[in-house]
């Protein structure tokens, strides 16, 4: 599977935050990213949430994480 374009990224972010905070709690999109469409496996999950997730407030600030793939 090729990854997704940062606009795309963003713009699925942008739609699963819908008070528009810039963030989503890191419990709600593990919920998501393990019973919805192609499951991630806890492997996946882990990996993803290592980079992906802010250890002070347990949030994905998605805008810092998606200019961190592209670094990557």
């Amino acid at each position: 599977m090729e990854p997704a374009a940062p606009e795309k990224l963003l713009k699925a972010f942008q739609i699963l935050d819908s008070d528009g905070k810039g963030f989503i709690q890191r419990d709600y999109i593990s919920k998501l990213m393990m019973e919805e469409g192609e499951p991630f496996s806890q492997d996946e999950l882990d990996e993803m949430m290592a980079i992906a997730v802010d250890s002070q407030t347990n949030r994905i600030p998605y805008e810092l994480y998606i200019n961190q793939l592209m670094v990557e």
